[in-house]
């Protein structure tokens, strides 16, 4: 009989056991301890404005020409007291503008974006937030509403005179806040990229002639992030300050929404071109 061919073998190799050390099982280990991190931050969020009233160092101060905004005795309270985080200022930043009303443009990363900006701000600037976050988290939202730290608008009201009018008010309403930090990309952008920005809060800026200055701080994801599922405390956050842009400079809104776009990028680059190990270096905001 002729030779059959001889069947093909093939050799498996078994993997060597890690034991709870391999690359994936780090991976996992890291995930469950930032959930966990994560978890246990929640409640403290929820309840932040009313634990920062007896923990802040100010807010119970009886002189009210000299204590600080209830907003920022919460942006401290989370900023500092729970989550420890460092702002550091990355190369080539200004100073923030701190003499006239101001609108502060900011990446939205996050959910500490509320309280991390609004300590680079000094208390001095309030948040504009979606109404929905109120169902979410009533307890801070109430009251931090109530003090003026928060404006709570609907997302699809349409009507935005009407909205504009609400903001005219709520300045004058709250005279302690003399600036605002809205999110120009419009949702939270995680990627490596911006995204492009919305003109309806920038066109309010130029017809009230305000100030505009971009405040860029990168990884601010890693401090508290529902979307990543994570919280970590003692970060080195790098911030940087744009030039401030005068929108009575710029008689033309076109021209105007251009120089912010180029501020804008200038100030992504700025950040997310410093490394961790940079971060540490670099001297506190």
């Amino acid at each position: 009989m002729p030779n059959e061919p001889r069947p093909m073998t093939t050799t498996t190799t078994t993997p060597t056991p890690t034991h709870g050390h391999g690359p994936a099982t780090r991976w996992t280990e890291n995930s469950l301890v930032e959930a966990f991190r994560f978890a246990a931050i929640c409640p403290v969020f929820a309840l932040s404005f009313q634990l920062s009233l007896f923990f802040g160092k100010e807010a119970l101060r009886l002189d009210r020409r000299t204590r600080l905004t209830p907003g920022f005795e919460w942006a401290r309270f989370m900023s500092k007291t729970v989550m420890r985080s460092r702002l550091k200022l990355a190369p080539g930043s200004s100073t923030i503008c701190r003499d006239r009303r101001t609108v502060y443009l900011s990446n939205h990363r996050a959910w500490s974006d509320f309280f991390l900006d609004m300590y680079a701000t000094e208390g001095k600037a309030f948040t504009m937030s979606r109404m929905l976050v109120a169902y979410a988290f009533p307890l801070f939202m109430v009251p931090a509403m109530y003090c003026g730290a928060v404006f709570g608008f609907k997302r699809d009201s349409g009507d935005k005179e009407k909205l504009n009018a609400s903001l005219d008010a709520h300045f004058e309403t709250f005279g302690d806040y003399n600036g605002i930090v809205i999110y120009p990309e419009g949702t939270r952008n995680v990627r490596e990229h911006s995204l492009p920005l919305k003109r309806g809060m920038l066109r309010y800026a130029h017809s009230r002639k305000l100030a505009v200055q971009v405040m860029m701080t990168a990884r601010k994801e890693k401090v508290f992030s529902s979307h990543l599922v994570c919280a970590n405390r003692n970060v080195a956050l790098p911030i940087h300050f744009g030039e401030v842009i005068r929108a009575e400079d710029y008689p033309d809104f076109e021209d105007f929404y251009n120089e912010i776009r180029a501020r804008w990028d200038d100030g992504w680059c700025a950040v997310n071109g410093v490394s961790e190990a940079e971060a540490e270096k670099l001297p506190d905001y």
